[in-house]
């Protein structure tokens, strides 16, 4: 089954930020999700797979500064 790769920024205050989000397709005929579905007259509903795997989060970037939102609250706006 097709599942996608979530890429995050992770601040020091420990939230996380989307930075990148990719599909990876499993090539399987009988994935809905997947380019290679079959295309012919079928049973989908029964015979494919209707849902992705969970999704992979990936932290690829860290700073050691908090995010924007905790910024602000740490300096009073």
């Amino acid at each position: 089954m097709c599942y996608k790769i979530i890429q995050y920024a992770e601040y020091s205050c420990s939230h996380q930020t989307v930075t990148r989000q990719q599909v990876v397709d499993c090539r399987k005929r009988d994935c809905r999700f997947s380019p290679s579905h079959q295309t012919g007259t079928h049973s989908c509903a029964s015979t494919c797979s209707q849902r992705m795997l969970p999704d992979q989060g990936l932290i690829m970037e860290q700073s050691s500064t908090p995010c924007p939102r905790c910024a602000g609250v740490m300096n009073g706006h």
